[in-house]
């Protein structure tokens, strides 16, 4: 059930990129007849008379060319200190004031407000406000400041006033135009003013809406509902409306479907996903991440204990843990995903439990566990030595090509490089051995299709145990893929097809 009045927000594209420097017209209320405001109204209408809380509409613009044009990349938070003019104008100027979205006119906007106080007495939440949004933004080249810039151009994501102020209906929470292509010196609203309640929930729901509206303008065009590798809900991407987790939003390295209240409700028209991570790095580079790395703890079995049937590890970050490795003797044995977000986001730490393998060989074992977030990033927990039955007294009793010492089943460091002959995984760098039947080598894992996801002169080839890079065969060759059916090199696309394998060849220049 919706609440009376509570805040929604509309995201509305536009048929080219609008960016201009159009004076501020006479102060008006007439109705304007401008596609883009009428577009934006009639949204609001709808949701109004459906009870929903947020809405979005995208008039499909010109497919832009990738990679898309440099922008600027300095962001204004402004709280509109004393007051501030927007003037409706035909297309958005940061520079001016001017924004295509209030009718023609000047509209005076009121201060970013806490509690119903303005100025000092509204520091503490607008600095903690500005931090949340600058963590968020962090692992892009972005610059988010709150301070008047004097750069030649920004965007600026005003964070103050009522939508009422701009002739926008009262629920309204934010409003943003939303292109597939960043907009330069674009305008963003988020009505701070309109969202009650006070304290951290007020600046993480406010830290939410104001990623959103200034994302649309650098061409994170459509909302996220769901992510597509695993059905997952993508409330925890501040591109979503769901409201089915909480916390502190961030921009998901994930493919998402597109959403308003409904899966594919529109479709994502800027492709068949989204990924807001990928789409943010394309358009400013690579920032420095500010919110730390994960955290994690091995606290089952306890140091010089007995190693049952599981391990139990306490892991957390304040961006979520997306999986959680356990490391054995210094390498990879099992592995689980992040746990689940709930009302207050992923807690931190969370608990987890991860199953020992079966095949797990007995003797002195070294446990880590390794929690990574969804860009990559990781850490190790502390080391916890134990022992699983009885330690080892030869290699005969170890896993193949490990060595016993100590009572410990180890296998040397990898030093295989992709091509280099192998026996096993653990004798690779890239922790893959081929599952071919013959002349295994060692490989990585591969997306058929994508440039560069093989070394040179490699190819990725797909096959029923996955996807991995090998070399193209000899002409007359051919090479047999173990594990399930076979997939083999054969010449002709029937060929291809009956062995149920397509090769993807992308080298590199």
């Amino acid at each position: 059930m919706i609440r009376p009045h509570a805040p929604f927000f509309v995201a509305v594209g536009v048929v080219a990129t609008l960016v201009g420097t159009a004076a501020a017209e006479p102060s008006s209320t007439s109705t304007s007849s401008d596609p883009t405001r009428e577009a934006i109204r009639a949204a609001i209408a709808n949701a109004e008379a459906n009870g929903q809380k947020t809405v979005g509409v995208f008039l499909p613009e010109a497919p832009s060319a990738l990679p898309h044009a440099a922008i600027s990349t300095v962001m204004y938070m402004n709280r509109c200190t004393g007051g501030c003019v927007i003037n409706g104008g035909t297309a958005d100027d940061s520079r001016t004031f001017t924004s295509q979205i209030p009718n023609a006119g000047t509209h005076p906007m009121g201060e970013f407000q806490e509690g119903g106080m303005t100025g000092a007495a509204a520091d503490d939440a607008w600095n903690e406000l500005v931090a949340c949004v600058k963590e968020v933004y962090s692992p892009y080249g972005v610059q988010v400041t709150d301070q008047p810039p004097t750069a030649a151009a920004y965007h600026m994501a005003i964070v103050a006033g009522l939508p009422e102020d701009i002739g926008l209906s009262s629920n309204t929470g934010g409003v943003a135009i939303s292109t597939c292509a960043p907009r330069e010196n674009g305008i963003s609203f988020t009505f701070a003013n309109a969202e009650g309640g006070s304290g951290t929930s007020r600046m993480l729901k406010l830290c939410w809406y104001v990623a959103q509206e200034s994302a649309h303008n650098f061409g994170l065009a459509y909302h996220a509902w769901k992510f597509t590798a695993d059905g997952r809900s993508a409330c925890n991407d501040p591109m979503t409306y769901r409201e089915d987790c909480g916390g502190q939003k961030f921009f998901r390295n994930g493919n998402v479907s597109c959403g308003d209240f409904s899966e594919n409700q529109p479709a994502c028209m800027c492709g068949p996903s989204q990924n807001s991570h990928l789409k943010l790095l394309a358009v400013f580079g690579e920032g420095t991440p500010t919110y730390g790395k994960p955290n994690a703890a091995v606290t089952l079995p306890v140091e010089g204990g007995q190693l049952g049937a599981v391990v139990g590890v306490q892991a957390g970050s304040k961006r979520g843990i997306a999986k959680l490795e356990l490391l054995v003797n210094g390498f990879k044995w099992a592995e689980v995903t992040g746990a689940p977000f709930g009302p207050n986001g992923q807690a931190n730490p969370s608990p987890y439990t991860i199953p020992v393998p079966s095949n797990l060989p007995g003797g002195v074992v070294e446990l880590v566990a390794r929690a990574y977030d969804d860009l990559g990033d990781y850490a190790d927990s502390p080391v916890v030595m134990a022992t699983k039955g009885a330690p080892c007294a030869s290699a005969d009793s170890c896993a193949a090509g490990q060595k016993c010492e100590a009572g410990k089943c180890f296998w040397d460091p990898p030093s295989g490089e992709i091509g280099d002959s192998c026996g096993f995984d653990q004798a690779c760098l890239s922790g893959k051995c081929s599952p071919t039947a013959e002349d295994r080598i060692c490989t990585q894992t591969c997306a058929p299709g994508v440039m560069g996801s093989c070394p040179e002169n490699f190819d990725c080839l797909q096959t029923s145990a996955g996807n991995f890079c090998y070399l193209p065969p000899e002409e007359g060759g051919c090479c047999s893929v173990g594990g399930g059916p076979q997939a083999v090199y054969v010449h002709g696309a029937l060929s291809a097809l009956v062995f149920g394998f397509l090769v993807f060849r992308r080298r590199r220049r």
